[in-house]
Parts: structure tokens; sequence; C-alpha cells
């Protein structure tokens, strides 16, 4: 294939994922499915920046996939906090933190971000957006495909580095680019991987989404915390006692995560390269 041609299957890929949990998303009936659309999205930005020209009609497109996953981002970190870290800081604090109350407003909220959601998903922009991308304008690039694959991993694993050699003085803003760096880098891994090894290709990618997950953890962490600084009046007591024990659970998460991410990063970069 020539990098045009492969531009096309990786697009193609990422909107099956996409339109596989359209359906399902638009119908609230799994949270899973919300997650997976937005994931396809992710992944979907990601492709084009790889691969498409740039022109106005791709820069209007870019704008439409980042709004499109914004919407969705709120929905997904109240699921994120309502689905797993209540749960575990109440399976934690051995059933007696009393996160009844506290669990009912995240509910409420939750529901009034998944209906915007799912407002989002049924609106005129997403529809714009899957048109464009079936007949997206791609680069039609000279170097041979597996040439192009690793000027593009080599530049992506450029980018995480950066960022990982100075990990531990990072503040909450840097952290999160090293997770988006991360993030690109795995994808970007996963669209080339066939060309490649593929026992070498997995090996690599098991490192980095490690990585991928310690840092995800750190970040799902500081959503949930400042939704919870969000979700009732400081004077209703009973709300405030639960909101701050899951905040304080939140926050052991996040450092047990960070402790662990350093030796991460440094399996990770010993790891070969399978490009």
């Amino acid at each position: 294939m020539s990098p045009r041609q492969a531009g096309r299957v990786v697009t193609a890929a990422c909107l099956r994922h996409f339109q596989a949990n359209l359906a399902g998303a638009k119908a609230g009936v799994d949270h899973e499915c919300l997650h997976q659309a937005r994931v396809a999205l992710r992944r979907l930005r990601c492709a084009r920046k790889i691969f498409s020209a740039r022109d106005a009609d791709g820069d209007a497109a870019a704008a439409d996939l980042k709004w499109l996953a914004g919407q969705l981002g709120q929905a997904r970190d109240l699921d994120v906090l309502l689905v797993e870290a209540l749960p575990a800081a109440e399976a934690a604090a051995g059933g007696g933190a009393g996160l009844g109350k506290l669990r009912q407003a995240l509910a409420q909220r939750s529901e009034r971000c998944r209906r915007e959601a799912q407002a989002a998903l049924e609106s005129a922009c997403c529809e714009r957006l899957l048109s464009s991308c079936r007949h997206p304008q791609l680069e039609d690039a000279d170097a041979k495909l597996r040439r192009f694959a690793r000027r593009i991993l080599r530049r992506r694993r450029r980018g995480l580095r950066r960022l990982a050699e100075r990990w531990r003085t990072l503040d909450p803003e840097q952290l999160h680019q090293l997770r988006k760096q991360a993030k690109a880098l795995r994808y970007a891994a996963e669209f080339f991987a066939p060309l490649f090894d593929a026992g070498a290709a997995a090996r690599y990618l098991f490192r980095l989404q490690r990585v991928q997950d310690l840092l995800g953890a750190i970040h799902d962490a500081a959503a949930g915390r400042a939704l919870l600084a969000q979700c009732g009046p400081a004077e209703d007591g009973e709300l405030a006692r639960a909101a701050g024990f899951v905040d304080g659970w939140l926050a052991q998460a996040a450092a047990q995560a960070g402790q662990r991410l350093g030796r991460a990063l440094a399996r990770l970069e010993r790891a070969k390269r399978f490009w």
C-alpha cells in the first residue's frame, strides 16, 4: 500500500469502531458504548493528524471531531466516577462511608451530561463529520509505507520522551500532555503494527499500554476530584463528608499510580522499538 491507501484503511477502521458503538451510545443503555465511541473519535483524530492533507475542509473536520469528543468527555468522566471509583471507595471503607446521597447527586448530573452527549451524537455536526471522514482528503506521500510509518513513529516517540525524561517534575497540565503523547504513540503504533514483526509490536505495545493505564488512572482521579468539588452546596454536611472521603480515596489512588509510573516509563524506554 501507499500511505494514501493505508490512510483510507485506517480511517475506515476508526469509523467502523465509532459506528459500532453509536447506537448504544445514543440509547444510553451501556456506558461502555459511550466510552468506546469516544475512543474511536480519539483514534480518528490521531489518524487524521498522521494521514490527512491540510486544507480548509480538513480543519473543519478536525474542529468537529474536537467538539464532539469534548461533548462526550464529561459524561465519560462521570461514568468513571460513578461506576468505578465510588464502588471501589465504598468497598475500601467497608460500606460505611455513607455515599448514598453523593451517588444520587452524581447520578442526576450524569443523566444530564448523558442527554447532552446523546444530543451531540444526533446533531448535524456528527452527521457532517461522518460524511467528511468517509471521503477524507489524504496526503499522497511519495515515501514507501514502511518508511512513512517509521518517520511517524520516531516523531511520536520523541514527543513522549521529551516529557517522560522529567516526569517527576511535571505539573498536572504537563502530566496530561504526557498522557496525550502516550496515546498518540500507541494509536500510531497500533495503526502501523501489521507492517512489522507481530511479536515485537505486541511486546512494545504491552509496555506502552502500562504507561497509558497509569497516566489514565492519574487523569481519572484528577477529573473525579474536580467533579466532586462541584457536586453540591458546602453547607450540606452529609454530602460534603462523602465527597471528602471519595476525594481522599482518589488522591491516594493517583499517588499510587504515580509511584508506579517511573518504573513503567523506564521499562518502555528500554523496550526494543519494533519499527
